[in-house]
């Protein structure tokens, strides 16, 4: 039904961008309440806009947000005009939502939150933040005649918005334990909901090499008659970090078992789709005066641990590190892991009052200085004596990194 009216309709002419991201910020406090029925009823009322495309799904706990850019930026070097849906956005929402390979424009955004909003009037349905993000992709997708999409899991799998595709590929890139008081407290909990993408007639693909976790993804592969393939290697790619180059292998290995499918994949479009990848807020470098600022997300022990090595071997001394994080991540084993790398700590909380107070993680290191204004805590590290400072802990924390520091080199 949707592809009928694949343009805005007039009455986007006179609705504002303001207006419709009003209505998103409104929900922000709508929480997290998992299950499906919400956003199939909303999406049956739509007319199926999710079906209106081929989609590909990546969940996992780290690397599903470079990893579906990389394919995504594979599809489009294709030639195939491709939707990428991810989350969180750093200094923009309309970053969530990509269309042959830009951002979305304000028309198409703007008739997408507006029947959406129709449509949860119409039905009395009350949908979270994120079922409400999820749909919009799934609206302007279909507005725009996506050809194939690109859709990065929110939280788990089995019970994502996200997950009301049956995809063309499923990818599930490495897992640990995050968001454990939703997922489960053991891998193996995690690895199941994780599994949950998986569905009849997708090609099954992980980067996993944990043994617990292959015997959930495989049992899930098996009962829907699909083999898992796994995949061990490394692939060149543009952003920075070993683990990059495992999370490229998955989308490259992707793209080549999707040629059947999508048969204007090359091996020429796959070398420029990874070698055009850009992925912000990972290991993303900045030069501000005479230092070298590393930003990226590291919000959890798995990622702070892939980035360890990059940290010891390529950021010069003396380091300072900015870091704030969620009360809600396996923090103390965060800290344990990053802190000993660097001569001086700046604390800083980026998203109150979700993220840790700075009286908290004092407590776990004392020898830190603090500032809860993440802005002041940045220009502080600027004005020490550090050859590098490295930002890190949260993407929120990463997002306004990049927006404090692209207005600072702006006015410079």
């Amino acid at each position: 039904m949707l592809r009928t009216e694949s343009r805005p309709s007039p009455q986007s002419s006179v609705l504002s961008p303001q207006s419709s991201l009003q209505y998103l910020d409104s929900l922000q406090g709508s929480g997290i309440r998992p299950g499906l029925g919400r956003i199939r009823a909303l999406l049956r009322a739509l007319g199926r806009p999710e079906r209106a495309y081929p989609s590909i799904i990546v969940a996992g706990t780290n690397g599903k947000g470079s990893t579906s850019a990389t394919l995504a930026s594979i599809l489009n070097a294709s030639g195939y005009r491709t939707g990428h849906y991810t989350s969180p956005h750093l200094v923009d929402i309309r970053e969530r939502w990509t269309i042959a390979g830009a951002a979305i424009d304000d028309a198409t955004l703007v008739e997408s939150i507006e029947r959406l909003r129709r449509a949860a009037e119409k039905t009395s349905i009350e949908p979270t933040y994120f079922e409400v993000l999820t749909i919009v992709a799934f609206i302007a997708f279909a507005i725009a005649e996506c050809e194939v999409v690109v859709l990065e899991v929110g939280m788990g799998g089995r019970l994502d918005a996200t997950n009301v595709v049956r995809p063309l590929a499923a990818l599930i890139t490495p897992i640990g334990l995050d968001h454990t008081e939703y997922l489960g407290n053991t891998i193996t909990k995690i690895a199941g909901e994780k599994a949950g993408v998986i569905h009849r007639g997708a090609i099954a693909l992980t980067s996993n090499g944990d043994p617990r976790v292959l015997k959930v993804l495989h049992r899930r592969a098996a009962k829907f008659g699909s083999p898992l393939i796994v995949v061990d290697s490394e692939h060149d790619t543009p952003l920075r970090g070993a683990f990059q180059r495992r999370n490229a292998a998955l989308a490259v290995r992707a793209a080549e078992e999707l040629m059947a499918k999508l048969p204007r994949i090359t091996r020429e479009s796959i070398e420029r789709g990874v070698a055009e990848t850009r992925w912000r807020g990972r290991l993303e470098r900045m030069t501000i005066g005479d230092k070298d600022v590393w930003i990226d997300g590291g919000h959890n022990a798995h990622a702070a641990r892939a980035i360890a090595s990059f940290i010891d071997e390529e950021v010069a001394r003396p380091r300072t590190l900015v870091f704030g994080i969620m009360r809600d991540k396996d923090v103390r084993e965060v800290v344990d892991i990053l802190f000993p790398l660097f001569d001086d700590v700046v604390l800083t909380e980026p998203y109150p009052p979700r993220s840790m107070s700075v009286d908290e993680l004092r407590e776990l290191a004392p020898n830190a200085t603090a500032d809860a204004e993440p802005k002041r805590a940045i220009e502080r590290a600027l004005a020490s004596d550090a050859r590098s400072v490295f930002i890190a802990g949260s993407l929120y924390l990463a997002g306004a990194a990049i927006e404090q520091l692209e207005q600072r080199r702006a006015d410079q």
